[in-house]
C-alpha cells in the first residue's frame, strides 16, 4: 500500500515510518495517490487531512490517546491507542487492506448486479422483498424504494396464474429446492412481462433458510412470438386442410366426371367398332371409312381424358410405379413398330439407332412407352417431310433415350414453358397442329418419378433433341408425390404396437427404433383403443391374440371409429388368419371404355361357356347392351340387370357363375352389391369384375381391399418382412395426410 504517515511527534513518525517500510509499503507525501493515511489525533490539522482523505478514498488509520479517540471524524477507518506496541500499526495496516480489498470487490459486484438486464431479487422467508436492483424498475415501472418492504404479490401480481401455482412453488422452497419455471408479472402501466425465473434458497450457518435470491429474465417478445408462431401455424393448418379438402374435392369431381365421360366413350368407341365390322362384312366400304373416323375422334378424346386423370393423379401424389424387368431393345423396338404408321402417312422418316449390349433395365415399362410415344408423336407431328431419329444407348446415369426432329424447332422462351401443362409453344401452334400441351408434362411427371429427367436442346426453325435420362434400376414401385418447396418432412413418425407380450414390444421398439420411428407400446386392446384416437399414429402393428379383446375386436373399434378408420393396421399373428383380414375383393379391374380383347381375356380366366349365365350389372343401357352382344358373340350366357336392387333381385333367383360390376349407379350401388354377396353364404364365393368408368377414391379402394393392409405372421424370420411393411405403410399414409 501507499502510505503516509503524519504526526507531531518526530521520534514516534521516525518508529512507525520505519515499520511500515519494513513490512513492504512505501511511504508517500501527501497528494501522490495515497491508500492510507496514518495520522496523529494530536495533530492540529487532525479535520483537513481526515477530510482530504475522504475525498480522494484513502482510508485513514488514527492513533493517540485515548481521550483524544472518544470523538472521532466521520472518516476514520481504523483507531489504535497510545502507547503502540511494537508492530501494532502494521498489523492494522494489514487488517484495513483486507478490509480495502474486499470492500472492492463488494463495489464491483454491486455495480454488476446494479447494471444486469436481469431483475435480481432478495427476499425474506416471508417473501417481503429487501433488495432489487435497477432491473426491477426498469422492466416492471416500480421504483425501488416502493418494492421494499413489500411482498411481489402485492406489488406486480398479473392474476394470470392459479393460485395453487404460487402454493406449488411455497411448497419447493419450503423443502430447499431451487424452483424454475415462468411467471408472469404485471407492470404498473398494466403489460404481462412474462419472467423466465430461478428463485433459490440462501442457508445460514446452521442449515437454516434466511433469504430467497430470484432472478427473472424477460422472455415477453419470445413468448409473444411463440403465440405469432402457433397462430400462424394454425393459420397454416387450416390452409392445409382446406388445400386437402380441395383436393379431395377436385379427386371427386374427376372420379365422377371421368365416369360421366368414359360412360358415353364406351358406347361410340364399341358400336363403332362392331358397325365398322358389320359394314365391312356386308361392302360397305363407305361406311366403313366414316365409322373409323367417329371411332378415332372417340380414341382421341378417351386419351384426352386419360392425360388429365393421369396429370392430376402425379399432382395429387396418387400415381403408382410399377416396376418390372424388361429388355430396352424390344421395348424399344415395340415403341417403334407403334409409331411406323404415323411416319409412313406424314411422310416423314424414321431412323433408329440401338447401342451395343443394351441389356435390360428395371423400370415401369408402361411409362417408359408412353414417354417415348410422346415424343416420337410429337416429332412426327412438328416434321414435314423430314427426318427423326431414335438413339438408344448407355452412359455413365444409366439409359438413355434422344429423340431427334428436323422440324419446327423452337425459340428459347418456348422452350422455357414447354413443360408446364396445357403449354405449346404459342397460339398459333396449337391452332396448326392442335393437341392439349399434356404429352411432355406428363411425360417430365413420370420422367421425374423413376429417378430420372428430361431435357431438350432447339433451334428455331431447325429442329429439336429431346433427352430422357432413366435409372437402370428404379427403385420399388411406391406412390410418389413430388417434392414441397417448403423444405422435407420430418423423419420420425408414430408406430403404436399392441401386444401382450413384453418380448414383443422390446423386439419391436429396437428394431423400430433403428429406423428412425417412435414406437409407443400397449398391452390390452381397450388402451389401443384409446391411444390410437389420442395420438393417431401412422402405423398400428396389432396382435391378434390377447387376452380380454382380442385382435380383431381392436381393428373392428378402429374401423368403425371416423377418428381412427384411415390408420393403417398390420395385424402381426401367430396364427394364419389372412382371410379374416381381408374383407372382400373383387378379381378384376376393367376401366371403360372396355377393349373386347381384353375383357374376353378377364372373362375366360374365371367363367366357361356353359349353362350358368355371367350377370351384367350396369345402370347405362348402351353400355349394358355392348357388354351383353360381346358376350353373347364369345359363347356365353348373358343376364343383364339395370341397378344394383335388380342385381340382387337376380341373383337370388340364380347363382351367376360371374358378376360384371358397375360402381356408380343410381340406389343401390355397386359397392352395396359387394356387401351383400360377402354377406351371403351362397354368393361370397362368386367371382366379381368391376366394369367401371369411375375413378377410385383411397376409401374406396380401401374398401374394396379389405379392412387391414396385410397380415404378418410372427417370428424372427419374417421381422424383416414386418419392418417393409410398416415402412410401406407410414410412407403411404405420409402421402394421404
Amino acid at each position: 500500500m501507499r502510505v503516509l504517515v503524519s504526526s507531531p511527534d518526530a521520534a514516534l513518525t521516525r518508529t512507525l515510518t520505519e515499520e511500515i517500510q519494513a513490512a513492504g509499503h512505501a511511504l508517500v507525501s501527501a497528494g501522490e495517490g495515497l491508500d492510507l493515511v496514518v495520522l496523529d489525533a494530536r495533530s492540529e490539522d487532525l479535520e483537513a487531512v481526515a477530510a482530504r482523505a475522504a475525498r480522494q478514498g484513502t482510508h485513514v488509520l488514527l492513533f493517540g490517546p485515548v481521550e483524544r479517540l472518544v470523538d472521532l471524524p466521520e472518516q476514520v477507518d481504523e483507531i489504535a491507542a497510545l502507547p503502540l506496541q511494537p508492530g501494532e500499526i502494521v498489523a492494522r495496516l494489514a487488517l484495513l487492506d483486507r478490509r480495502r480489498r474486499r470492500t472492492t470487490r463488494e463495489k464491483l459486484l454491486v455495480t454488476a448486479v446494479e447494471a444486469a438486464g436481469d431483475v435480481i431479487e432478495i427476499a425474506d422467508t416471508d417473501a417481503v422483498l429487501e433488495y432489487v436492483n435497477d432491473a426491477y424498475e426498469r422492466l416492471l415501472g416500480v421504483p425501488r424504494r416502493e418494492a421494499i418492504g413489500k411482498t411481489p404479490g402485492e406489488l406486480v401480481r398479473s392474476d394470470a396464474h392459479p393460485p395453487e401455482f404460487f402454493r406449488a412453488i411455497d411448497r419447493a422452497l419450503a423443502r430447499g429446492e431451487v424452483w424454475h419455471g415462468t411467471i408472469v408479472s404485471r407492470a404498473r402501466d398494466g403489460r404481462q412481462v412474462h419472467f423466465e425465473t430461478t428463485i433459490s434458497p440462501v442457508f445460514d450457518g446452521d442449515g437454516n433458510i434466511t433469504h430467497h435470491v430470484g432472478v427473472k429474465r424477460d422472455v415477453t417478445d419470445r413468448v409473444l412470438a411463440d403465440q405469432e408462431l402457433r397462430r400462424a401455424n394454425e393459420e397454416l393448418a387450416r390452409a392445409r386442410d382446406a388445400a386437402l379438402s380441395a383436393s379431395r374435392a377436385k379427386s371427386r369431381f374427376l372420379a365422377n366426371m371421368s365416369h360421366e365421360l368414359r360412360t358415353p366413350l364406351n358406347a361410340i368407341i364399341g358400336y363403332s367398332e362392331m358397325l365398322a365390322e358389320e359394314a365391312e362384312e356386308n361392302g360397305d366400304a363407305s361406311f366403313v371409312k366414316d365409322l373409323e373416323r367417329i371411332r378415332g375422334a372417340g380414341k382421341h378424346l378417351l386419351g384426352l381424358i386419360n392425360d388429365i386423370l393421369d396429370l392430376s393423379k402425379i399432382e395429387a401424389g396418387k400415381m403408382q410405379l410399377f416396376v418390372e424387368p424388361f429388355d430396352i431393345e424390344q421395348a424399344a423396338r415395340a415403341v417403334v413398330d407403334t409409331v411406323q404408321p404415323l411416319f409412313t402417312e406424314s411422310g416423314n422418316t424414321l431412323e433408329v439407332f440401338l447401342g451395343p449390349e443394351l441389356g435390360a433395365m428395371k423400370a415401369d415399362l408402361t411409362k417408359v412407352r408412353q414417354t417415348l410415344l410422346n415424343l416420337l408423336g410429337n416429332a412426327n407431328k412438328f416434321t414435314n417431310g423430314g427426318r427423326v431419329t431414335l438413339r438408344v444407348g448407355r452412359d455413365e446415369q444409366g439409359v438413355l433415350f434422344e429423340v431427334e426432329d428436323t422440324g419446327i424447332g423452337m425459340s428459347p422462351e418456348q422452350v422455357a414453358r414447354l413443360f408446364e401443362p396445357f403449354t405449346q409453344a404459342d397460339a398459333s401452334t396449337t391452332r396448326r397442329f392442335g393437341g392439349t400441351g399434356l404429352g411432355l408434362a406428363i411425360s417430365k411427371r413420370f420422367c421425374e418419378m423413376m429417378g430420372g429427367d428430361i431435357t431438350v436442346e432447339s433451334e428455331l426453325g431447325k429442329g429439336s433433341i429431346f433427352r430422357v435420362r432413366l435409372p437402370r434400376r428404379v427403385g420399388k414401385g411406391k406412390l410418389v408425390r413430388r417434392r414441397s418447396s417448403h423444405g422435407p418432412i420430418d423423419a420420425r413418425y408414430l408406430v403404436l404396437v399392441v401386444d401382450d407380450d413384453p418380448a414383443v414390444h422390446d423386439l419391436l421398439v429396437r428394431a423400430l427404433g433403428k429406423r428412425g420411428y417412435r414406437v409407443e407400446c400397449v398391452s390390452r386392446g381397450a388402451e389401443a383403443i384409446d391411444l390410437a384416437r389420442s395420438l393417431h399414429p401412422h402405423v398400428v402393428v396389432l396382435d391378434v391374440m390377447m387376452p380380454g379383446m382380442d385382435g380383431w375386436a381392436v381393428l373392428k373399434a378402429l374401423k368403425a371409429d371416423p377418428k381412427t378408420q384411415d390408420i393403417p393396421v398390420v395385424m402381426h399373428t401367430i396364427v394364419h388368419q389372412q382371410d379374416v383380414g381381408y374383407a372382400l375383393g373383387a378379381v378384376d379391374y376393367v376401366v371403360k371404355p372396355v377393349e373386347p380383347t381384353r375383357l374376353g381375356k378377364v372373362i375366360a380366366g374365371h367363367a366357361e361357356q356353359g349353362d350358368a349365365p355371367v350377370l351384367v350389372v350396369d345402370d347405362d343401357a348402351d353400355s349394358r347392351e355392348l357388354l351383353r352382344r360381346n358376350l353373347e358373340a364369345a359363347g356365353y350366357r348373358v343376364r343383364a340387370a339395370e341397378d344394383g336392387r335388380a342385381a340382387i333381385d337376380a341373383m337370388e333367383e340364380l347363382l351367376p357363375q360371374l358378376v360384371l360390376l358397375d360402381l356408380m349407379m343410381p340406389g343401390v350401388d355397386g359397392f352395396a352389391v359387394l356387401e351383400h354377396m360377402r354377406q351371403s353364404p351362397r354368393l361370397k364365393s362368386v367371382p366379381v369384375v368391376v366394369v367401371t368408368a369411375k375413378a377410385l377414391t383411397e376409401e374406396e379402394r380401401r374398401f374394396l381391399t379389405g379392412a387391414t393392409q396385410r397380415v404378418v405372421q410372427k417370428g424372427a424370420l419374417d421381422m424383416e418382412a414386418l419392418l417393409e411393411v410398416v415402412t410401406g405403410r407410414v410412407h403411404s399414409a405420409i402421402q394421404g395426410r
